[in-house]
């Protein structure tokens, strides 16, 4: 029992770590300035919502 509970965890903490990277590689992509990639990244990568609807143009 313990060695799943240990394995859900390490998956667990995995997720997270792809997802901050993730979210780094996609701001690096970003102009400083440009506040709208950076919290399409943050939304997208590490599921951060700041309250505002997100409309992504196509």
């Amino acid at each position: 029992m313990y060695e799943l509970k240990k394995e859900s965890i390490q998956g667990s903490i995995a997720e997270r770590w792809d997802a901050l990277e993730g979210y780094f590689a996609c701001i690096t992509e970003c102009d400083l300035n440009d506040e709208n990639c950076i919290t399409i990244c943050l939304v997208t990568h590490l599921k951060i919502d700041d309250g505002t609807e997100s409309v992504v143009a196509a």
